[in-house]
């Protein structure tokens, strides 16, 4: 049984520490009762570093960094402008390793936030939207305060949540933090349309954030016996689900389950997973982990990028000195799906970056960082076609890819890449 306490006579610096790292759920999983706590609470406590992962509310302000200090995995959602001002530092690290990073005592964790669902049917409660590295940071962290939010769908996961580990917890009825996924247009679209005629009946799909996979996911719809294992899930997949385009039936792993780490989605995301026994939230070590993702035999993983040079090299990160995007779980499931039996990695974006009219196919990365190895991409996708990269040598990759660049920077990127040939 927990202890419950009245949310609005909770002193936080009863628990937390000056000098403690402190993280939650990210996503719709932000407990964000507690947040707002510790931000009016802040001067109490003293100074304090937060862990935060992908952000969807604007809690933090820049007056509030003068006792608390944010790092995060990347520049994602509201953290963007954050690490824009500097205000927020990154941690570079593939997801999966987060939970062995704060489990091996690397990046050690004190106290954690939790938002949890009431007790479901067996009279536990459930991490709801966000499973990921709670489980072991909450296993490692000295405080663990949970809030119990009517409004969190209780849904099956790898392992139970251990009340024995929380301190206390209080109770929520706020409405959780919402996403709305952007709307595809024609260039999303057509690059949908071309992802999906490389898509294989019975395939399994894991997807990144962006204005893409929802126009994937449209695409799909003449699809068959599909599966989902996804670090990220979202409302877009539900669709195939209920519409039967999605079963899981011809996974190697968890057949007939949709899998993921954790949620954007809002109620009709909650209505799907709320006692659904073919859904579950797993850990990232499940999601993510080399283990789980080498019995995937069929694995297709679509992620988007800021750019990718004429080796195949990918930039999701850093345009010049702007910093982004982040590592993420991108070369955790790339790898998996271009070396296992039936696997596809794709990398799928516009062939321009945005307003500016730049080429997102560039003879050299604009950034100094390379996020994916040349030899984890299988396909680069835009709207002007596919680029396979498979089973072509340096040149014929480079030809491959200015083949799918925009049409009025082919010519130089030809002369370029004569001048780059090795």
């Amino acid at each position: 049984m927990l202890t419950i306490v009245d949310p609005d006579t909770l002193d936080l610096s009863a628990y937390v520490r000056v000098g403690d790292r402190i993280t939650w759920g990210q996503g719709t999983g932000e407990p964000l009762r507690l947040i707002e706590s510790l931000v009016e609470q802040r001067a109490a406590i003293g100074h304090v570093e937060v862990f935060l992962g992908i952000s969807l509310v604007d809690t933090f302000q820049s007056e509030h960094f003068d006792h608390i200090h944010l790092i995060s995995y990347g520049a994602v959602g509201t953290n963007a402008k954050f690490v824009r001002t500097g205000e927020m530092d990154v941690l570079p690290c593939h997801f999966s390793a987060v939970p062995n990073l704060i489990g091996a005592g690397h990046f050690p964790i004190d106290v954690v936030f939790v938002q949890i669902s009431p007790p479901g049917p067996d009279g536990t409660h459930s991490f709801g939207f966000c499973n990921d590295y709670l489980p072991i940071a909450m296993s490692k962290a000295r405080v663990v305060i949970a809030e119990i939010n009517m409004n969190v769908p209780w849904v099956y996961q790898d392992v139970p949540f251990d009340e024995e580990l929380v301190t206390l917890a209080i109770e929520s009825d706020d409405p959780v933090a919402s996403y709305k996924p952007l709307r595809p247009g024609a260039v999303e679209t057509q690059i949908a349309r071309n992802i999906a005629g490389r898509i294989e009946d019975g395939a399994t799909i894991q997807y990144g954030i962006g204005g893409i996979p929802p126009a994937v996911f449209e695409a799909l719809e003449g699809h068959r016996d599909l599966g989902l294992h996804s670090g990220l899930v979202s409302d877009e997949a539900i669709a195939l689900i209920q519409a039967g385009v999605i079963t899981n039936a011809r996974k190697p792993i968890h057949k007939g389950k949709s899998i993921g780490a954790l949620a954007f989605g809002g109620e009709k995301f909650k209505n799907f997973a709320h006692v659904n026994p073919h859904f579950e939230m797993h850990q990232s070590t499940s999601t993510h982990g080399a283990a789980t993702l080498s019995q995937i035999t069929n694995l297709v993983s679509i992620n988007s990028a800021l750019e990718v040079d004429l080796f195949g090299q990918v930039n999701a990160e850093q345009i010049g000195t702007k910093y982004l995007g982040a590592i993420g779980g991108q070369i955790d499931f790339m790898h998996a799906a271009s070396t296992h039996q039936g696997g596809l990695s794709i990398i799928a974006m516009p062939a321009s970056l945005g307003k500016s009219g730049r080429g997102r196919i560039t003879d050299k990365l604009a950034g100094p960082l390379v996020t994916t190895a040349r030899a984890d991409v299988d396909l680069v996708i835009t709207e002007f076609g596919i680029a396979d990269l498979r089973g072509k040598t340096l040149d014929g990759r480079a030809h491959a890819l200015i083949g799918v660049a925009l049409p009025e920077h082919r010519d130089r990127l030809l002369a370029s890449w004569k001048g780059l040939a090795v």
